[in-house]
């Protein structure tokens, strides 16, 4: 094996290979009450003052606990197989989808999947300890552990972390009503924490913005658009290989510049201010480029501060 096959084995990461299949971000496409309900912003929203954010933290929280507690109470399709009145690591979500909006642990990706791929690893541990009656039955603890553990590295994977997720899965394991459960505590999950990234919507983008992105806050559609485009090589792919060398080259200086620009979906032009720069997400940008673009904000920032 050689040294960058170990390096790459080593420090994997799935969006590497699933990014190029993610369709690009088309929001801007919708009615403008559309796009701003699912997020998007032509300009970065700025925060209301905190004891404004308090309160709508509270009201999401309420809703959207609410919501997801009557439909497990009166959904005809879901009372009859006598579901907690809510599933209790919804709550720590609760706290994440409605208070820390810009956590990317709080971004639909993690909410959801995260939540959903920890219900059906606990459950899935739970069942193969089941195998054995009376060792579950004294160890059911132990199930939760190793349940809770393989959900972290599965999330970890998958760049999916939910903490709340932990929870789902010991619960899984360890609470004789989701035992009761079985399999059906999977969908409950998946509905549950999709009725509150709805509720999470509705109130969080009243006056704030939510979610700062859909799937990853990287770029994608490589290999969607270079089909488009007719540039794959179908023998060897080696178009798209020096593509994705140079998407990766793109991402890393795109790391660096994070502090002093924002990249913007669906922005059609480039604004240089003394501090900050805004850039449309889908320029792709040069090591000269940027270094041009540097230049000019510092020539302005230094007129402001001799014109202050």
């Amino acid at each position: 094996m050689g040294s960058e096959t170990l390096y790459e084995l080593l420090n994997f990461d799935i969006d590497r290979y699933v990014n190029p299949y993610i369709p690009h971000n088309r929001l801007y496409i919708l009615p403008r009450p559309l796009q701003h309900i699912l997020g998007y912003r032509q300009e970065p929203q700025k925060e209301p003052p905190a004891a404004v954010q308090w309160i709508l933290t509270f009201i999401a929280t309420l809703g959207g606990l609410c919501l997801v507690a009557s439909v497990y109470t009166h959904a005809p399709g879901i009372a009859q197989y006598h579901p907690p009145v809510v599933v209790a690591s919804l709550g720590a979500s609760a706290i994440l989808d409605y208070n820390a909006v810009r956590s990317p642990l709080a971004q639909p990706r993690n909410a959801i999947f995260g939540q959903t791929i920890s219900a059906l690893v606990g459950v899935s541990i739970a069942k193969l300890f089941q195998l054995n009656a009376p060792f579950f039955a004294e160890y059911e603890w132990v199930a939760g552990a190793v349940g809770c553990a393989c959900a972290s590295l599965l999330m970890s994977i998958t760049n999916t972390v939910h903490p709340p997720g932990g929870a789902t899965a010991i619960l899984a394991s360890t609470s004789a009503e989701i035992i009761a459960l079985g399999w059906m505590f999977i969908p409950l999950v998946l509905l549950g924490s999709v009725l509150m990234m709805t509720v999470a919507l509705i109130f969080n983008n009243t006056l704030r913005q939510y979610p700062m992105y859909w799937w990853t806050p990287q770029d994608v559609g490589l290999k969607l658009q270079a089909a488009k485009t007719g540039e794959v090589d179908t023998e060897e792919g080696t178009t798209l290989k020096k593509q994705v060398s140079s998407t990766d080259s793109e991402r890393t200086l795109r790391r660096e510049m994070s502090n002093d620009v924002d990249f913007v979906d669906g922005a059609g032009d480039i604004h240089i201010m003394a501090y900050k720069m805004r850039i449309p997400s889908h320029i792709g940008l040069m090591q000269e480029e940027a270094a041009l673009l540097e230049n000019l904000q510092q020539r302005i920032r230094r007129h402001a501060e001799v014109g202050g």
